[in-house]
Parts: C-alpha cells; structure tokens; sequence
C-alpha cells in the first residue's frame, strides 16, 4: 500500500513539474525590444540603470487577443554561459536558466511600454541582454521580443558588479560525478519496488 501511494504521489510530483512544458522555440518573436544601453557598455551595479521599451511590432499580422501581460527579464549571453550550469540555455522554459533576472511586469499594450530599471547592486558580473515574454491568461508564455539577434550576438552589454562563482556543495562533485540525475531517479524507483 506504501509503495503504491508513493508511486501515486512521484507521478503526481512529475506531472506538476513539466506540465508548463513551453519552449522558446515555438513561441512568436512578435515584440520589438530596446534597451538604453550602448553595445558593449559596461554599467555598474547598484549606479547605472537601463531603460526599456517594447511594443507589438507593426509589421507582422499577429492578433493579440490573448495577450495579458509581459514579463522583462535580464539573461546571460552565451559568452557568459559557457562553462557554466547554473547558466544554461534550454529551449524548455521550465528548464533555462539564461534569464533569471526578473527586471518588471505588468499589463500588456500594444505600444509605448517603457520602465527605466536601476541595476540592483547584488547583480553578478557578467554580459547580458534584455528578453520581453508575453503571457497569456492561463500564465503561459505565448510570445517574447529580445534586445538581441537570435544568435545572441548583438546589442549585448555588461554589468560590472558581483563576482559570482558557479554554486557548488562540497559533497555534490563527489556525488554528483559518479551517480547523476539519472541514477538518482533511478535509486528512487529501486525504494519504491522494496
């Protein structure tokens, strides 16, 4: 009886976790973004702000009906990426990590969007551009604009503030090395056959 109301309740735990399952790249790239910053400038936390301006792009026949608000976040560029998982790009929305930075929301309009941000001063050093998602009611992301190209290689700025070094626990290389995710998903489905 354990077993299976544990088994009830891992099926329950995983659905809940993927069940947002949105990726990038089926979203529509329907937002003009545009930040304040110059390409390559380099800003200071906790000194410098950005301001940011988005609208529905004029060019493209897209019905926005279903449209309700917009979320502007900072995200890494790739070559602030590299070498680090606590950074990773993943097309799957509930898995990437290039945009942890929630900078606003708020309604979505069509045009004349701006909100100027001060650069917290816990901001890690690294090169950054700004990503615009629009959400729809049912809190799902359904489109985005970026202050980028889509190889992330223009209009990129930096932040100097906080050294940041990728998070680890002493134990976990230890752990981490010779079991992975894989294999604990796999000792959690051996305690539930005993």
């Amino acid at each position: 009886m354990e077993a299976h109301l544990t088994f009830f309740l891992l099926c329950c735990f995983t659905t809940a976790c993927y069940a947002h399952n949105v990726h990038l790249s089926t979203l529509n790239q329907t937002l003009i973004v545009s930040d304040s910053a110059a390409t390559g400038q380099v800003l200071k936390a906790g000194v410098n702000n950005i301001t940011i301006t988005w609208a529905l792009n004029p060019n493209l026949t897209v019905v926005d009906s279903n449209y309700t608000t917009v979320e502007a976040k900072l995200c890494y560029a790739p070559v602030s990426q590299t070498g680090r998982d606590d950074r990773k790009t993943d097309d799957n929305l509930d898995l990437d990590k290039t945009c942890p930075i929630d900078i606003t929301d708020g309604p979505y309009k069509r045009s004349n969007n701006s909100f100027t941000w001060v650069i917290p001063n816990n901001t890690t050093s690294a090169t950054y551009f700004v990503r615009v998602y629009v959400i729809n009611a049912r809190n799902h992301e359904i489109a985005y604009g970026q202050t980028t190209d889509a190889a992330k290689t223009t209009n990129l700025f930096q932040i100097d503030g906080v050294v940041s070094e990728q998070k680890e626990s002493a134990a976990w290389p230890v752990v981490g090395n010779s079991f992975g995710y894989r294999y604990a998903w796999l000792l959690m489905l051996i305690i539930l056959i005993l």
